[in-house]
């Protein structure tokens, strides 16, 4: 499964009518469904950049307001997760390098935050 570049993700946002910009300082990313807008900080790495993307898209596709809840935040990130890591990739890398979640992460091109996200729901539904 190929997941996607934050490229095709601000695509993905943009075709749903929803604009993406960016803003300097604060929050990683927002997003605004009054303007239907995501904002996301410039200067992130690509990592931090394509995983807020995809939470904030999260947001979008799971109708949150703005402020979202703590709970919402937690969906959110599980969505993103989902959407960025595949089982297969993971394992295939896991494979090579081991338990070492820097590592995993960026070669999933993910934030140690999101990987690890992901392996608590991988780890729920093997339970």
């Amino acid at each position: 499964m190929k997941t996607p570049s934050t490229n095709e993700l601000i695509s993905i946002a943009e075709a749903a009518g929803v604009r993406v910009t960016w803003h300097k300082g604060g929050p990683k990313g927002a997003w605004l469904p009054h303007e239907r807008r995501i904002s996301l900080r410039h200067g992130m790495d690509d990592a931090s950049t394509r995983c807020t993307m995809a939470h904030e898209l999260a947001h979008m596709w799971l109708g949150h307001p703005a402020p979202a809840s703590d709970r919402q935040e937690r969906r959110a990130d599980d969505f993103a997760a989902r959407l960025l890591i595949s089982e297969t990739d993971y394992a295939n890398i896991e494979s090579v390098y081991g338990h070492y979640p820097q590592q995993i992460a960026a070669d999933l091109n993910v934030t140690t935050h999101i990987l690890a996200t992901w392996r608590k729901i991988y780890e729920r539904q093997q339970a």
